[in-house]
């Protein structure tokens, strides 16, 4: 209904307002039938499939025929950033095991010194192997004011040794980025035995990285650091001292 507060439209004005908004009512519903009879067709088993379906309804939205597809939107992969991590999940990741079944994430936890008076800076990223490696995030989310005039000494806490893949980007960031210099402590070796993982830890050696195995004072040492332990103290399991060991001996081996 007209708002009778407003002045009444000319008669003629009037009817062809009326006459255009029947005219899309009209087009509305026949887009509407035609979508519901190859809906109905379909479930029968005698219209198009439904890919066929999808096009038709996507073309009848279009202008003059054209094919129009409505952009679909992912969400966005997150690598986890924060200044400590949960006690609970440090003592799962970076327990130095040698068959780490059900741990699929990579946590590390960073500290950059850049020679300036702004101290060291320090905090933890965390993966779930999806997609950017908390390896490749750091150099982008860290280091984004990245200053080719500055000397970084970086080091890493991370539970597992980078994949194949990480350890190509990292090589590289190394070799193109003279000034940056990373010492990587890993709590366990990441599929050691395979050849490409090998030949990626003497890329990263070959780049002027030093890769060491963390001892059982380094797991102390990022405990206190970068873990909410609310003053509980770090027990250390039984095996540690013997898992560090041999994955030391394993590490010698492949850089050797």
């Amino acid at each position: 209904m007209a708002d009778k507060s407003r002045t009444p439209m000319r008669r003629k004005e009037k009817e062809e307002k009326e006459k255009e908004s029947a005219e899309k009512t009209k087009d509305v519903k026949k887009v509407k039938n035609q979508g519901a009879q190859g809906e109905g067709a379909a479930h029968n088993g005698e219209g198009p499939p439904a890919e066929a379906a999808a096009a038709n309804g996507a073309a009848a939205n279009g202008q003059n025929g054209d094919f129009q597809v409505e952009p679909m939107e992912l969400p966005p992969f997150e690598i986890i950033k924060g200044d400590r991590i949960d006690p609970f999940s440090y003592k799962f990741q970076f327990k130095n095991v040698e068959y780490s079944s059900g741990r699929n994430k990579t946590f590390l936890c960073y500290l950059v010194d850049n020679g300036t008076a702004d101290g060291l800076l320090r905090g933890c990223l965390e993966d779930e192997h999806a997609g950017l490696h908390a390896e490749e995030a750091f150099f982008t989310q860290c280091l984004p004011n990245y200053d080719p005039a500055l000397k970084y000494t970086v080091t890493w806490y991370v539970s597992s040794s980078p994949c194949s893949a990480c350890a190509a980007k990292i090589a590289e960031v190394l070799n193109a980025k003279k000034n940056v210099r990373l010492s990587i402590f890993a709590a366990r070796l990441f599929e050691w035995e395979e050849p490409e993982i090998q030949a990626g830890l003497k890329a990263l050696h070959a780049a002027g990285c030093k890769l060491r195995v963390m001892k059982p004072l380094d797991f102390s040492y990022t405990w206190d650091t970068f873990v909410e332990h609310e003053d509980e103290p770090l027990n250390l399991w039984e095996d540690c001292k013997d898992n560090y060991e041999y994955y030391h001996e394993k590490l010698a081996d492949i850089l050797q």
